[in-house]
């Protein structure tokens, strides 16, 4: 009654009192209600743990004063009840809760309530996998990171020149050279005693001369734009011919290989590498292999690069070509490539790291390098990418021990290569990569564990890795029907279909097994090894929230 008589005769500060009042009065309210939600998610009732779970996350938006160390475990309890999975929804439930802790850890201007809620979201990666593991992977991956991209200015091509291969080694004062040969589609010759290698990187039939200008472009913007590497990072030097990067290569010496498959003008860019340029951390050739030492120092470096690249905004698109369905590609909206969190079936896994994209040198082909702003969730899909790839190609290395034991033995029995691992320089060399790309991306040193059970993840990826269960790849009639006669046949010729075995098959009447593994999983199912993709979610979510807490509270460990 007095602050309503102060008010009506304009006593001062009468209204300020009234509204602290209201404010009270509503900051009650709103305390009640979160503890009813709080009580509610205790409920058996998945319909009411899902409402109560979703008004959490609406306050935890919208109202984070409120929020109090009983949200966090409520939400947290969610999370790590497993029961719940058996639910069709269960992902969205787990996911509202995830979501919940990762609005608190952006939207909390309390530390303490923060850095509870990202321990929340960490404990469910080191104690649970499924869906609760999904769901608070991708939420600390979604949390905002400021990175800046560089400006690299890609200028349109108005003419290209055509260049003699003589006039190529006249501009770079080359009047001898010891070797010269084809690798890949790269036309490459030793210079300076061996030292460094000349590279003419043709275009392939469906490239664009845009497309290999663009390699070009970024080996001059890494060259010229001030970057530091705390590491060895030889980045070739492009080469201009009559003021271009792109030109037409004229009487190439030597013979073109059958397989390659070269556009008809012979686009070119021409570029100046180290000597060790086109050697590879898992090279199955004797004279080739590295030992242990080497493989340690490649892989950690080339984490390291992958992630300090990332941090400045310059994202590796393709470490090595993923696949979810190679022979889909030209029919499906995805290209095939492998989207690694969905969890499928993981194409010609062995194939795909043959010739990776980091190596003695560092990373190479910059034709995949890509801009990137940081706030995306696509920055947590990349790094998730680069992880795997690293870890696969890590794999490789033990099966290219014998590259000759693979497929299907003379019973038709899987070849069983598990013996070619070593499995406690496997672990080392899995914690490493965690470790040098999180200090790459992060740019600190990992603090306290990793995020899962580096034991038992190396057991798994040698298990599956080491035998080849699946080989099975299915050519479906609609795909048969998008190939000539010719492509038909030359691609099963190309999968070790004789010509007989070929007469007998007519184009687009019936679908036809093709053995073209090892595939992580069978044809269009699961991938075989689930340990590894939710392990790559935990070190990638951990990227992510180790650069957030850097930027956001820097005095704290992250």
């Amino acid at each position: 009654a007095s602050c309503w008589t102060r008010k009506q005769r304009g006593g001062k500060n009468a209204g300020n009192v009234e509204n602290m009042g209201n404010e009270k009065v509503m900051t009650w309210d709103l305390e009640r209600e979160r503890i009813s939600l709080e009580n509610d998610i205790k409920t058996v009732d998945f319909t009411a743990k899902y409402m109560a779970v979703s008004n959490l996350h609406s306050f935890a938006q919208t109202h984070p004063e409120i929020i109090r160390p009983e949200t966090i475990s409520a939400l947290e309890s969610v999370l790590k009840d497993l029961s719940l999975s058996s639910q069709k929804q269960s992902f969205f439930l787990y996911k509202q809760a995830a979501d919940a802790l990762a609005s608190i850890i952006v939207r909390s201007s309390n530390k303490i309530l923060t850095g509870q809620a990202t321990s929340a979201l960490k404990n469910i990666l080191a104690t649970t996998g499924g869906y609760s593991h999904r769901a608070s992977a991708e939420a600390l991956g979604s949390l905002p990171v400021s990175i800046h991209s560089p400006k690299v200015g890609e200028e349109k091509i108005e003419s290209i020149p055509r260049v003699k291969w003589q006039k190529i080694l006249e501009e770079n004062g080359i009047n001898s050279y010891n070797t010269a040969s084809f690798t890949g589609r790269s036309f490459v010759v030793g210079v300076d005693g061996q030292h460094r290698s000349l590279v003419i990187k043709l275009a392939r039939v469906q490239d664009s001369p845009q497309t290999v200008y663009r390699e070009a472009v970024w080996m001059e913007h890494l060259c010229s734009g001030g970057y530091s590497f705390p590491v060895r990072f030889n980045v070739p030097v492009a080469l201009k011919f009559q003021g271009s990067y792109v030109f037409r290569l004229q009487n190439i010496p030597i013979r073109v290989p059958n397989e390659i498959n070269l556009h008809p003008k012979r686009y070119a860019i021409g570029f100046v590498a180290d000597k060790d340029y086109f050697t590879y951390p898992n090279d199955y050739r004797a004279e080739k292999r590295l030992m242990a030492e080497g493989l340690r120092e490649v892989m950690f470096r080339s984490a390291l690069l992958l992630g300090r690249l990332t941090s400045v905004g310059i994202v590796h698109t393709a470490p090595i070509g993923l696949f979810h369905n190679r022979v889909q590609r030209n029919r499906r909206s995805d290209n095939g490539l492998y989207e690694w969190q969905q969890g499928g079936r993981l194409d010609r896994w062995l194939d795909s790291c043959s010739y990776p994209n980091f190596g003695l040198t560092g990373i190479r082909d910059f034709e995949h390098l890509i801009p990137l702003e940081g706030r995306s969730r696509r920055l947590y899909r990349y790094i998730g990418t680069h992880i795997l790839s690293l870890l696969l190609v890590t794999g490789s290395y033990f099966r290219n021990k014998d590259s000759k034991r693979v497929g299907l033995d003379h019973k038709g029995e899987p070849v069983d290569a598990r013996d070619l691992f070593d499995k406690q320089f496997f672990k080392e060399l899995i914690q490493g990569i965690f470790i040098g790309y999180y200090r790459g991306f992060v740019g600190r040193q990992l603090t306290g564990e990793v995020p899962f059970n580096v034991d038992d993840l190396a057991s798994r990826m040698i298990e599956e890795m080491g035998v080849d269960r699946y080989m099975e790849e299915i050519l479906r009639v609609p795909d048969q029907n998008q190939m000539t006669d010719k492509e038909f046949r030359d691609f099963l010729q190309r999968r070790g279909y004789t010509d007989k075995e070929i007469d007998g098959l007519k184009k687009g009447v019936q679908n036809i097994v093709i053995y073209t593994g090892p595939h992580l999983g069978g044809f269009n199912q699961r991938i075989s090894l689930p340990e590894l993709i939710e392990s790559v979610g935990a070190m990638s979510a951990l990227c992510m929230v180790g650069r957030y807490r850097k930027e956001k509270f820097s005095q704290l460990t992250p």
